[in-house]
């Protein structure tokens, strides 16, 4: 994945712009919500980028996004899940939270409007275990395949 350099408020600004572009597209096909990717890359940088500036431009996305009627969500990194309110995040969308017991970081940040998706059995039969009965869980294949291709998983609880 591409790293963005987010570092300063000028260029966050310069990048969401871009980003909100994608984002009027979706409110105008009649998504419900988003989910911006990358928010993690500051742990990426190599010290470059901070988690403050993931946080604001965050923020820069999901007020635009908010404005066009949709919900955003946070994609993994369960250690900016605290900062939900700051980034005005609605949900999380977790990869593996079972798998790498994250799952309940995202359900008490927020309130568990949380889908978390595992890539094995094993993952799934955890994240079911311990938060079956409280978040939306299910196991696809990593490729994330459409029905009848070769490897195509989807299974819930």
């Amino acid at each position: 994945e591409p790293l963005l350099d987010i570092g300063t408020p000028a260029k966050r600004k310069r990048i969401a712009g871009r980003v909100n572009r994608w984002t009027d597209g979706c409110a105008e096909k009649g998504y419900d919500a988003i989910e911006p990717d990358n928010y993690d890359s500051y742990t990426r940088s190599r010290r470059l980028l901070t988690p403050a500036d993931a946080t604001a431009f965050m923020r820069l996305l999901t007020r635009h996004a908010h404005a066009r009627h949709l919900a955003v969500g946070q994609k993994n990194t369960p250690e900016l899940a605290g900062h939900r309110g700051s980034a005005g995040l609605d949900f999380a969308v977790a990869e593996e939270c079972g798998q790498y017991d994250e799952c309940g970081t995202y359900a008490r940040a927020y309130d568990d409007r949380v889908l978390d998706i595992e890539y094995t059995d094993s993952g799934l039969r955890k994240a079911l275990a311990g938060w079956g009965s409280r978040l939306s869980i299910v196991r696809r294949d990593l490729d994330v395949s459409t029905p009848g291709e070769p490897g195509y998983v989807r299974r819930t609880g």
